[in-house]
């Protein structure tokens, strides 16, 4: 039923800063979406564009706060590159100059978002992912109050510490993100070891005679992915069908399968679904959902598995929104 609801009127997504490809967590989904991805780069878009699928649109657009000329900070590491110049001060406290040092500052054009969407005529997404290194909290402010008003997700890059000079940090954007009416569900985090003499790792080294981190090791928090979600409006005149329906789909993308269910239940009381598509959507939700390992289970088996892992150290308690181990978590 779900896939039936979005095949009339798919998902839209913006994607910005997607020069390794769609996000694993969205393949699963691309059937029903319809996304917009961005690569300044004409010959590097053009290629792109021809390696995807139809309901993928790559744009030689560079995404700001505002439109107009730019300079732009082109690093050793591609991915690195940002409106904003790199902090050598902070940054290379962390990442050695074949990360962080300026390899070409170029002008670029740039066009805010909104002007994108009203240029190209694009419609106003309901899910958005940002890594453009610095400049998404500028990205995301350039939206009208009706666009914002259509947008129900955001995964976005954090850092807590100024990578780049002048850019807005992570209590920023989540102040901003509050203002807006958004929620933080979670947040994936990087960390890092301290760099001296462009040695990454460089004090384990020195001292413990140690070449890479561990979780035995703790380690400074640098950046991360901060994923928002709208808060359901929770009356019959606020959350129609259609709209359920989006919010289940990316509530199954990213896995919060409690939420999910919770929110069905809470439609079905507000007479938006009738008892039948309630029943219908909550088979639909569970069946994308992991199958529960023998000491997961719910019930006395669960129980006694579950402590006999416990007595042996053999708990574990994986986390999706990907697979996360140490520095990252």
């Amino acid at each position: 039923m779900m896939a039936t609801a979005l095949a009339g009127a798919p998902l839209t997504a913006l994607d910005v800063g997607a020069a390794g490809g769609i996000s694993e967590h969205w393949r699963p989904y691309l059937t029903y979406m319809e996304i917009d991805c961005f690569e300044p780069d004409r010959s590097e878009c053009e290629a792109l564009r021809r390696a995807s699928p139809t309901n993928v649109h790559w744009f030689p657009v560079a995404l700001a706060g505002s439109s107009g000329r730019r300079r732009f900070y082109v690093l050793n590491r591609a991915t690195g590159s940002s409106l904003f110049p790199p902090n050598d001060s902070v940054i290379l406290e962390y990442s050695g100059l074949s990360y962080a040092g300026i390899r070409r500052v170029i002008e670029i054009d740039c066009l805010s978002l909104s002007d994108f969407l009203v240029e190209q005529q694009r419609p106003m997404p309901v899910l958005m992912k940002l890594d453009t290194q610095g400049t998404e909290l500028e990205i995301l402010s350039s939206l009208t109050q009706p666009q914002l008003d259509q947008l129900l997700c955001v995964e976005v890059e954090v850092e807590f510490l100024q990578l780049y000079k002048n850019q807005p940090t992570f209590g920023d954007v989540h102040s901003f993100m509050q203002e807006k009416g958004f929620r933080l569900l979670d947040l994936r985090t990087h960390r890092s070891y301290r760099n001296a003499e462009d040695r990454t790792n460089h004090f384990l080294r020195k001292y413990l005679d140690t070449a890479s981190g561990s979780s035995a090791l703790s380690a400074e928090l640098v950046a991360g992915d901060a994923l928002y979600l709208r808060e359901p409006t929770l009356q019959t005149s606020g959350l129609s069908r259609g709209l359920l329906i989006k919010y289940l789909c990316i509530l199954r993308m990213y896995r919060f399968y409690d939420l999910a269910f919770w929110l069905v239940e809470q439609a079905a009381h507000l007479d938006v679904i009738t008892g039948a598509e309630r029943a219908m959507l909550a088979r639909e939700v569970a069946a994308g959902a992991p199958r529960p390992k023998r000491w997961q289970r719910a019930g006395v088996a669960g129980d006694v598995a579950r402590r006999i892992r416990w007595a042996l150290a053999l708990d574990d308690h994986e986390v999706f929104w990907t697979r996360r181990s140490w520095p990252d978590q």
